[in-house]
């Protein structure tokens, strides 16, 4: 350290220790030209483009965890949800979809913005999706979702998204798809060997240290040594710092001036410390212990290190491992052996989480995603090693990533975004080849411009010269060229990044909606160099720390499960985090998307167990990095959603308009000079609530538990929490990291703020700091809260910004429950703060927020004055403090909305508008019609109605469009005709209708076999008229009414039991309809002419928007009916989105006896069976259904072997409760024999007793959890 460094420290001190009896006039910490009325408002959002707008539709790919194929499809949706016409970016939900809550609450969240527009207006469906759970998305969107669109290969579902969403497109946008990855076997071995005779030895030698330069010390370890503890102490209390050197240069270890300052003053410790180390020999040679010495002259120094003997394996890694497992094991149980990883390089990646002799005897493990390839070491050190002998036995298995899948993927994420940027469809290929599918597309929408999106090289030179052959070829076939053509589109620095867990599972794919909305290149961060990869972990091995090395680790001033003492401020160590950043900017630079003259915010997409959280703080601060870090991509994709429409969905939380803080344990008065040499008194209520309240927020401030978690239930727009926090409630062995739910500190009862004496005299004893728990009489109103109770808690807490400012939880399950639960940006540390410098920065983010920030600005720069930043860091000086190593939970571009601030932004209707070629959900006509003559054209010509003919000659097509169709009408006396060419397709036709289509076949001339519906017919009959049985239908009443004079030719003799007779031939059904999942069917032997068949087909395309009855749940009131029971039949009707159905016509029938239905409310109705049926009738029983209400489709519905009835079983219950009464008189005799209190008699205790007695069993000390 410099005297510049000196003289840092020193005032920093002086502020801290006179801070507080500095007098506060305003407590608003902002810096000129930053004041409230200055923030920019009106329409701001997390797109680069200039203006942005809602659509009110919804798309729901399904995912499927054993396949690529939902992958590939979700690429090719995000254009349909995002892309850009005139420079305005429109955006809606494209939601990786599983049945989880917090996607429940999002699609509710989404279609309460829409309601004000008159709700959602389109829903579509990608991949195989559960029919009830659609159902219950219709239900919450109050819209139909349809059309589902489902194949068998990328190529097949991309090319029947395209033509649903563009009538023509001139461009498309090509990737390379592939399902059939195989992963490599893994590489599996072992290795054993027995330490013995070589005890742990230290050796002592002299050093120095003078003012100036560093002064070398240099030391070899023996070639048998594993692991080394240092310690470099002096005679005199001046601060020395030190860093370690190993011998290929690296350095690995350091000591912080701060730090030495306290652990060499005897005010502050009772055991002066020395300067230590502790630290595998990962590389062999000389090794250098360089001492900065800052007063004059020469300092002797007594230097020790203790070695440990061990064993070295050598591992090659080839390219494209997913990870590295290792297991060391011993004999000799009651020993402690330490496990190590150490790359190519000879840099340390990780140890082993430490466990005692108690919970993890003769065991240690790593597992390392993505290793870098080359030759590894394994290092297993025997920690105070005796002369006894320990056999170990090393095995390590090698896994990897199915071949070729992160190139695939990448690429088609890409070509994901630059078809989102250019309003165009994304389409499939192979590597050698245009598939079928893809070609009928091509040619369909009329593509001449092809840009293949290829950074990696997969086709060859055959599917260059056959898309070549379209017209114009853009071959991406670079990184660089690939984000040129992005970021030239966007103007955007953006950046996301992710990768995949080879399993079917890829974070890569949510991840490029994220990418559209930002405008941003996609990067898998894995593959065959993971060289960043490995940098990441690195920055995760220091908080790796447990209890087998407490002595080591902690010193007397601190408490027993702390994980601070001397080593404190390795934690995260600063050199591997600067080798880190250092590494994604070459990543960066190596892909032409590295911007070094303005800050990039980076969007990382991946659970903690890929990428380690400490490598997104690592990146700041030319990077704003956000960390999305759901454990499945379909939560992943729920969180990006949420977080890239919260301009929108902000509005629809209860309290939008509200802030909630919360401080428990905060710094109050105290002075702090920040990296820039400005000084603030932070009053960190006040700073927080005065920013807050200028924005135009109210604030509510709470900390009591209850009443905290009511008001965060209640939708605040933003909660500041500062407190104590901790991973775990008890130890665990060996700890929690990451992991654990998360604790934190509050009080029992309500108060505005935590305080030591008072809510008017919150400190007292004038440190600046308020810190209750250490005051007994405060101390018995605190509480520890965990993320587990706030997960049962809260429900839906809209879409809040988080700022937890306590220990640890960054580290512990909390950011994860609270995104879960909506929030949409977090921000916490994985490691231990301290008052003021985190204080400090949760007043700068609040501060930063309400003057307009994103919040990864806001994260970055508040870290920039208050801690430190690896990419740019400080010269010749140490940072205020080292400990803020606060994470960005969410997506760096989120910002804090006021509602005053930031009106309601209507949302665009897609099925009216049109984006150039781009109409969404209308690229191909609702109506297709079947037929060999001119029957049906010219009356869909007449009416105006835009529909595709086809006749048996291009079937083909008609069923590669099906799925996409609303409604299909068959010609009347043709179906027999196409029977040859349906018949391999019954199953097509079944999946239209089930999933939302409406098929109408006119003049049914034969039974057809191959329709899936039972329905015979006979040719027997015929007339000019026929009897109207079901005069409300809306096939005959809307919009016109059909009068009974419709010839018909035949009947039905038998018709499938779910649909509804429409009309007869007097005695025979000659139509019938009804609701076939979620779509419909009308069969008729009618012959319409003239005006009525003009009227009975406008009609049938009118009737896909009819609402429809439908049966949502048949319930009984109880599962086992025995005779004489009573029992009641409860039904539930609803319309096909799930709006209750009141005032309906039903009828049911048990067999063929009718029984009287009742209307209670809201769609339910219920048959009520007295006991005298039931005694009367055993057996199995089907029952029939029907319903009846004006403008609605009829329901018809057979439900066979609904319930059973059971004689009553007397003899069965006489014998059991004979035994029953034998048993009981035994028990208690045997128990009076024994001079025992009957079990059902009451303790001596009274209930005052009792519960007294589980509160002092309840009691904790705050201390032992916090190291308070």
């Amino acid at each position: 350290m410099t005297g510049l460094q000196r003289i840092c420290f020193v005032a920093t001190v002086l502020t801290l220790l006179i801070g507080s009896t500095f007098i506060v006039t305003h407590t608003y910490l902002v810096q000129e030209g930053a004041a409230s009325g200055q923030v920019s408002r009106g329409f701001v959002t997390s797109s680069p483009f200039s203006d942005q707008r809602p659509l009110s539709r919804i798309a729901l790919v399904a995912s499927d965890s054993s396949s690529y194929v939902d992958e590939f499809a979700y690429f090719a949706a995000v254009p349909t949800g995002v892309f850009v016409h005139n420079n305005t970016q429109y955006v809606s939900p494209v939601i990786y979809s599983s049945d989880t809550q917090s996607e429940t609450w999002l699609v509710e969240d989404w279609a309460e913005y829409l309601e004000t527009d008159g709700g959602t207006t389109q829903g579509i469906v990608v991949g195989d999706y559960s029919e009830a759970l659609l159902m219950e998305r219709q239900l919450t969107l109050g819209a139909k979702v349809y059309p589902r669109i489902t194949g068998l290969t990328p190529a097949e579902m991309a090319a029947k998204i395209a033509v649903s969403e563009w009538v023509t497109s001139s461009t498309a946008v090509v990737a390379i798809s592939d399902i059939s990855f195989v992963a490599p076997d893994p590489i599996v071995g072992s290795a054993s060997h027995t330490l013995a005779g070589r005890p742990t030895s230290t050796v002592e030698f002299s050093g120095s240290a003078s003012q100036g330069a560093e002064t070398s010390n240099p030391f070899t370890p023996p070639s048998w040594a594993a692991w080394m503890h240092g310690r470099f102490n002096y005679s005199t209390s001046e601060v020395l710092t030190h860093r370690l050197v190993d011998p290929n240069g690296n350095v690995v270890d350091y000591s912080d001036y701060t730090q030495i300052y306290f652990s060499r003053n005897p005010t502050y410790v009772d055991v002066i410390q020395p300067m230590q180390f502790w630290f595998p020999v990962t590389s062999s040679g000389q090794w250098i212990m360089n001492v900065t010495k800052y007063d004059l002259g020469t300092v002797p120094l007594d230097c020790e290190i203790a070695y440990h003997p061990g064993f070295r394996q050598s591992l090659t890694v080839p390219a494209g491992a997913s990870n590295i497992d290792v297991t060391l094991n011993w004999n000799n149980v009651a020993t402690d052996l330490n496990l190590a990883l150490v790359d190519p390089t000879g840099r340390l990646v990780m140890w082993a989480p430490a466990g005692s002799i108690l919970s993890s005897p003769g065991v240690e493990r790593i597992s390392l995603p993505y290793p870098m390839p080359g030759e590894w070491t394994i290092i297993a050190g025997w920690m105070d090693a005796s002369s006894e002998s320990n056999d170990i036995e090393l095995q390590w298995e090698i896994s990897f990533l199915p071949s070729g899948v992160e190139e695939h993927l990448e690429s088609a994420a890409n070509a994901a975004v630059l078809a989102s940027l250019l309003n165009v469809p994304l389409l499939y290929v192979d590597g050698d080849q245009i598939p079928a599918e893809t070609q009928w597309a091509l040619t369909r929408l009329g593509v001449t411009d092809v840009c293949l999106v290829d950074p990696v090289g997969l086709c060859e030179s055959s599917l260059l010269t056959d898309l070549g052959a379209l017209g114009s070829l853009v071959y991406m076939g670079s990184y660089s060229s690939m984000v040129g053509n992005i970021t030239a589109l966007s103007g955007s620095p953006d950046i996301v990044i992710s990768g995949t867990a080879g399993n079917g599972n890829a974070f890569i794919a949510p991840s490029a909606y994220a990418a559209a909305v930002h405008g941003a290149p996609v990067f898998s961060v894995s593959g065959d160099n993971n060289e960043l990869m490995t940098r990441a972990q690195e920055t995760w091995a220091p908080y790796l720390v447990g209890p087998e090395i407490n002595n080591i680790y902690v010193i007397e001033k601190y408490e027993n499960r702390a994980e601070n003492g001397w080593y404190d401020e390795r934690i995260p160590n600063q050199y591997s985090m600067m080798e880190s950043v250092d590494a994604f900017e070459d990543f960066l630079s190596n892909r032409g998307a590295y911007n070094s003259s303005a800050t990039q915010p980076v969007v990382i997409v991946a659970p903690e167990s890929m990428i380690p959280s400490s490598f997104d703080r690592s990146l700041q601060s030319h990077f704003n990095p956000g960390r999305i870090p759901a454990e499945t991509p379909e939560i992943a994709s729920v969180f990006i959603n949420r977080g890239l429409l919260h301009r929108y969905l902000f509005l629809t939380a209860e309290s939008a308009d509200t802030s909630l803080v919360s401080m428990y344990a905060y710094t109050d008065g105290s002075g702090f000079l920040d990296n820039y040499y400005d000084y603030s008194v932070l009053t960190q209520i006040e700073n927080t609530t005065d920013a807050l309240e200028a924005y135009g927020f109210s604030t509510e401030l709470h900390v009591g538990a209850d009443v905290l978690f009511d008001y965060l239930d209640d939708q605040v727009a933003l909660w500041s929490l500062s407190t104590h926090g901790t991973l775990t409630l008890l130890p665990r062995d060996p700890p929690s990291r990451p992991g654990g739910p998360g604790f934190f500190s509050l009080r029992n009862e309500d108060s505005q703020w935590g305080f030591e004496e008072s809510e008017l005299e919150r400190d007292k004893n004038g440190d600046s700091l308020v810190n209750p728990v250490v005051y007994a009489a405060e101390n018995q109103n605190h509480v520890t809260r965990s993320g587990d109770d706030l997960d049962s808690a809260v429900e839906n807490i809209g879409s809040p910004i988080v700022i937890l400012t306590a220990c640890l939880l960054g580290g512990s399950e909390m950011p994860l429950i609270l995104m879960e639960h909506g929030a949409v940006a977090v921000t916490a540390s994985p490691r231990t703060v301290y008052f003021q410098p985190a204080g400090m920065l949760s007043v700068l983010m609040a501060q930063s927020l309400c003057a307009g920030e994103t919040v990864g600005a806001a994260l970055s720069n508040g870290l920039q004055k208050t801690s430190w930043d690896y990419s740019d860091p400080l010269v010749g000086r140490d940072p205020a403090d080292y400990a803020n190593q606060q994470i960005l939970y969410g997506d760096p571009s989120v910002r804090l909305y006021e509602p005053g601030a930031f009106p309601r932004v209507a949302a665009v209707n897609p099925r009216t508008s049109t984006f150039g070629n781009h109409r969404p959900g209308r690229g191909i006509d609702a109506v297709a019609a079947l037929g060999e003559t001119d029957y049906l054209p010219s009356t869909l010509n007449g009416l105006g109605v835009d529909y595709d003919y086809y006749t048996s000659s291009n079937l083909s097509e008609f069923l590669m469009l099906l799925s996409l169709r609303s409604v299909t009408i068959v010609e009347p006396d043709t179906l027999s005709g196409f029977a040859s060419e349906l018949s391999p397709y019954s199953d097509v036709v079944e999946d239209y209708v089930r999933a939302g289509g409406n098929l109408a076949v006119l003049g049914v001339d034969s039974t057809v076999s191959w329709l899936p519906w039972p329905v015979d017919y006979s040719s027997s009959g015929s007339g000019s008229s026929v009897t109207v049985i079901d005069l409300q239908h809306p096939l005959m009443t809307s919009p016109n009414s059909i009068p009974s004079t419709v010839p018909y030719q035949g009947h039905f003799s038998s018709v499938w039991g779910n649909l509804t007779v429409i009309a007869t031939d007097g005695s025979h059904p000659v139509a019938a309809a009804g609701t076939v999942g979620f779509g419909k069917l009308f069969l008729c032997t009618l012959f319409p002419s003239g005006t009525t068949r003009d009227d009975l087909v406008q009609n049938i395309v009118a009737w896909y928007e009819a609402p429809s009855i439908t049966l949502r749940s048949a319930t009984l009131s109880q599962m086992i009916i025995w005779a004489g029971d009573r029992l009641t039949i409860t039904l539930e009707l609803t319309d096909a989105v799930g709006n209750p159905v009141e005032s309906a016509a039903v009828g049911l029938w048990i067999h063929a006896t009718p029984f009287t239905v009742t209307e209670e409310s809201l769609g339910f109705y219920r048959v009520r069976l007295g006991g005298n049926w039931t005694q009367s009738n055993v057996g199995e029983f089907d029952i029939t259904i029907t319903a009846r209400l004006n403008s609605y489709d009829s329901l018809t519905v057979v439900l066979h072997d609904f319930f059973v009835v059971r004689p009553f079983p007397w003899a069965v219950i006489l014998v059991v409760a004979g035994g029953g009464v034998v048993a009981l008189v035994g028990y208690v005799y045997l128990r009076r024999r024994r001079g025992e209190q009957a079990p059902w008699r009451q303790s001596d205790q009274s209930r005052e007793e009792r519960e007294r007695q589980r509160e002092e069993d309840s009691k904790v000390d705050p201390k032992e959890f916090f190291g308070v």
